[in-house]
C-alpha cells in the first residue's frame, strides 16, 4: 500500500494529513500529486465528487509554496460560497503545521472583513468568481505573481455563467503559471474552456468520465406528477435512518417541499440562493450535526455540501442536463461509503431515464413505492428497537406505577405491547391506514426507426420547420401544444423536435404532415404568428393553404419597420450583408425565382444564413404568373393587367 509518505510530500504536510486520519491517497490524488511535483505543465483532472479532489491539488501546491514570501502565490476559484469555504477549511487543516495563511473571499458576506483578511498577505486565496473580480477591480487583491491557478468544479462555473468573470480574472494573472482544471464531468463547454485557458495540458482521469461512483445504487420510482411528494414522503418513512438531500429545480419548489416536510413532522430544512449567508451557514451546521436528517436543496446550493456519510439522494425530477444527475448522485457514496440515488418521475420520462443510464454506465432498479402496510411494519420495528435501547433515566412515582398496574392488570403481555406500539406509531397508522397504491406503469420505449439520410426524420415521419425558437421563448412542450390545438380531435404522433434560436424542426406523422403544416401556417401562439414550411429536398406535395397568411414568425408590428423595398419586400442593407457572407452569390440564383420568393428574402435579414432552405406551403412555381404582389398591382403601371388607368 502506497502512503502519502511514499509520494514525497513535505513532512509537515504529512503530519497534517495524518492528524485528519488519512494514510493512503486516492487514485486522483496519487496521479495529480505525482504530476504536479514532477512537471510544470497545466493539468486537466476528471474525478467524481467525494474522491478527494481538494487534497489532489492543494497538497502539491502547499509542498511548493514559499512560506517566507508574502504575496498571493495560488488562487483557487470555485462556483459557490459553500464550496469556497469548504476548500479553504480543508487547506487550513492540511497546513496545520505550516506557516501558511489562507483566505476565502465570496459574495453574501461583508467585503470589508475580506479586505482586512487580504491585508494580512495570505499565500493562498480561495474565491468565487464574482467576489474575486470585485476585489481585483478595487485593487485589494493582486494576483499578478501567482504561480498556481486552480479552477475547481470548472464545468459548474461554466453552466452558472461565470465565463466573463473568468476571462477578466485570468487577464490579471501572469502568462507563466501552472493552471489546474478539476471537474467531475466533461460537457462541450469544457473543451472551449481548456483551449482558452490551458496550454498543452496533461489530462488525467480516475475512472471513466461522467459515470456514477461504483458504490452508488440507482433506484427508480414511477408515479404521476401529482403524487411526487406523496411518494417521497413514503420513501422517507420507509427508510427511518435516512440522512440525505432532496434535489429540486427551483428555489420556490425547494422552499415549498421543505415547508411541507416540516408540517408533516420531519426534521427538514431548505437551502437555496434566497437565503442569507448566515442562514445558509446555520442550515449547514444543523445538517452536519444531524439535527436535520433531510435537506432540500437546489443544485447550485448543494455544491458546497461536503458530507461523507449521506445515505440517500432523492431527485424529485429528472434534471434537464443529464450531467447534473452525475453531480447530484455524487453527493452520496463518498469516501468509500455506499449510497443510494433515487429518481421519482412519471411514466412518460422513460427515454430520459435511458439517457441517464447510458451516461452513468448503470441500470436503474425500478422499485415500487412502499405501501401503507409496509411503512407501518417498518415503524413498528423501529419503535421496538428504540424501546430496547432506551436508557431508563426517569423514575415514576410509585403510586402512579401501582395505579397503572391495577388498570392494566387484565391485559396480557402481548396485548399490552400491541397497545403500546400502536400508541407509539399512531400518527403513521392514521396516515397510512388504507393508503392507496400510487405506483404508475412506465411506458415502454419504442425503438426509433431508421432516419432519412437527408432530412434526419424517422421513417414514417416528415419534418416541418416553424420560424419559432428559443429567442421567442418557445419550448418543445409549447410546440406540441400548438400542434394539438390546430389538429384538435386528431391523435398525432410527434417525433424528434430540434430547436434553434430562431426556428425549430418538428417530425410529425407523414400522413398528416401536409395538413399540420397548412394549419400551422398563420396560426398564433402568444404574440407570434407561425410561419411553417417543409425542408427543401423532401418529396412531399405542397399543401395549398386558402388563407395564404404565413406570418414569418415575427411580431405583429413587423410591417412598421422601415428599410424594405416595397416592390420586392427586400431590405437592401440585409442583401449586402447576405452577399458578403455568400461571396457575392445568392443561392436563389440556382433555381426558378418567383415574386413571392423575392419578397421573402428580406424577412430573414441577418439570420438568413442560420435557417434551413425551404419550400413554401402552397407555392406553385408553374403558375407563378397567376400570383402577383398586391403592392405591385397598385403602382398603376400598364405593365400589369387590370391596373388603374392614368387620368388624361
Amino acid at each position: 500500500m502506497e502512503t502519502y509518505k511514499d509520494i514525497g510530500l513535505h513532512p509537515n504536510i504529512i503530519r497534517g494529513v495524518e492528524v485528519l486520519g488519512f494514510v493512503e491517497p486516492t487514485p486522483i490524488q496519487k496521479m495529480s500529486i505525482e504530476h504536479l511535483l514532477e512537471e510544470s505543465t497545466d493539468l486537466i483532472a476528471f474525478a467524481q465528487t467525494g474522491t478527494g479532489k481538494t487534497a489532489a491539488f492543494s497538497l502539491p501546491i502547499l509542498h511548493q509554496l514559499e512560506e517566507d514570501v508574502s504575496h498571493v502565490q495560488a488562487i483557487i476559484l470555485a462556483p459557490t460560497r459553500e464550496l469556497c469555504l469548504q476548500i479553504a477549511n480543508d487547506i487550513e487543516s492540511y497546513a496545520k503545521f505550516m506557516d501558511v495563511r489562507v483566505t476565502a473571499v465570496y459574495g453574501g458576506s461583508p467585503i470589508s472583513k475580506q479586505i482586512k483578511s487580504l491585508q494580512a498577505k495570505p499565500q493562498i486565496v480561495v474565491g468565487t468568481p464574482g467576489r474575486t473580480l470585485d476585489l481585483i477591480e478595487r485593487r485589494k487583491l493582486r494576483i499578478e505573481d501567482v504561480q498556481f491557478l486552480v479552477l475547481d468544479e470548472a464545468d459548474e462555473m461554466l453552466s452558472m455563467g461565470f465565463q466573463d468573470e473568468l476571462d477578466a480574472i485570468l487577464a490579471n494573472t501572469p502568462e507563466y503559471k501552472q493552471t489546474l482544471c478539476f471537474s467531475a464531468t466533461m460537457p462541450e463547454g469544457m473543451k472551449h474552456l481548456t483551449k482558452k485557458y490551458l496550454s498543452d495540458p496533461k489530462e488525467i482521469s480516475a475512472g471513466k468520465r461522467n459515470i456514477s461512483a461504483s458504490n452508488v445504487e440507482h433506484e427508480l420510482y414511477v408515479v404521476s406528477s401529482k403524487n411526487t411528494y406523496e411518494a417521497m414522503r413514503r420513501i422517507l418513512d420507509f427508510n427511518p435512518d435516512m440522512y440525505g438531500i432532496v434535489f429540486c429545480r427551483t428555489r420556490r419548489e425547494t422552499q415549498s417541499i421543505a415547508e411541507q416536510l416540516v408540517n408533516d413532522g420531519y426534521r427538514a430544512e431548505a437551502i437555496h440562493g434566497d437565503l442569507s449567508q448566515a442562514q445558509r451557514d446555520d442550515v449547514m451546521k444543523r445538517f452536519r450535526n444531524r439535527a436535520l436528517n433531510v435537506m432540500v436543496a437546489t443544485d447550485v446550493a448543494a455544491r458546497g455540501i461536503d458530507v461523507n456519510d449521506l445515505t440517500h439522494v432523492i431527485n424529485v425530477n429528472i434534471p434537464d442536463d443529464p450531467e447534473v444527475y452525475v453531480h447530484r448522485s455524487g453527493r452520496t457514496g463518498r469516501a468509500g461509503s455506499s449510497g443510494i440515488s433515487i429518481v421519482i418521475t412519471h411514466g412518460r420520462n422513460m427515454r430520459k431515464v435511458k439517457s441517464l443510464e447510458r451516461l452513468i454506465g448503470k441500470t436503474f432498479e425500478t422499485k415500487l413505492v412502499p405501501s401503507g402496510e409496509d411503512i407501518c411494519e417498518v415503524k413498528m420495528r423501529q419503535a421496538i428497537n428504540e424501546l430496547e435501547q432506551m436508557d431508563h433515566v426517569y423514575e415514576l412515582d410509585p403510586t402512579l406505577v401501582e395505579e397503572a398496574m391495577d388498570k392494566l392488570a387484565h391485559l396480557s403481555k402481548s396485548n399490552l405491547i400491541e397497545r403500546f406500539l400502536g400508541h407509539e406509531v399512531s400518527a403513521i397508522l392514521s396516515r397510512y391506514r388504507g393508503a392507496r397504491n400510487i405506483n404508475e406503469t412506465a411506458k415502454k420505449i419504442k425503438e426509433r426507426g431508421q432516419r432519412n439520410s437527408k432530412s434526419g426524420a424517422e421513417a414514417g415521419f416528415k419534418t416541418i420547420v416553424v420560424d419559432l425558437g428559443y429567442r421567442q421563448k418557445v419550448n418543445p412542450s409549447r410546440l406540441m401544444g400548438v400542434i394539438n390545438d390546430v389538429m384538435e380531435g386528431t391523435k398525432i404522433r410527434i417525433g424528434k423536435i430540434d430547436m434553434d434560436k430562431t426556428f425549430s424542426r418538428i417530425d410529425v406523422e407523414e400522413r398528416y404532415a401536409a395538413e399540420i403544416a397548412s394549419r400551422l401556417a398563420g396560426a398564433k401562439t402568444g404574440s407570434y404568428t407561425i410561419n411553417a414550411y417543409f425542408e427543401e429536398g423532401e418529396n412531399l406535395k405542397p399543401y395549398r393553404h386558402a388563407r395564404g397568411n404565413y406570418g414569418g414568425g415575427r411580431r405583429e408590428d413587423r410591417n412598421r419597420r422601415g428599410g424594405r423595398n416595397q416592390r420586392s419586400g427586400f431590405d437592401s442593407r440585409n442583401k449586402r450583408d447576405f452577399d458578403k457572407r455568400s461571396g457575392g452569390r445568392s443561392d436563389f440564383e440556382e433555381r426558378p425565382r418567383t415574386r413571392r420568393e423575392d419578397g421573402e428574402q428580406g424577412r430573414f435579414g441577418r439570420d438568413f444564413g442560420d435557417r434551413p432552405r425551404r419550400k413554401r406551403i402552397g407555392e406553385d412555381i408553374d403558375n407563378k404568373s397567376k400570383r402577383r404582389s398586391s403592392h405591385s398591382k397598385s403602382k398603376g403601371s400598364s405593365k400589369f393587367k387590370g391596373a388603374p388607368r392614368k387620368r388624361k
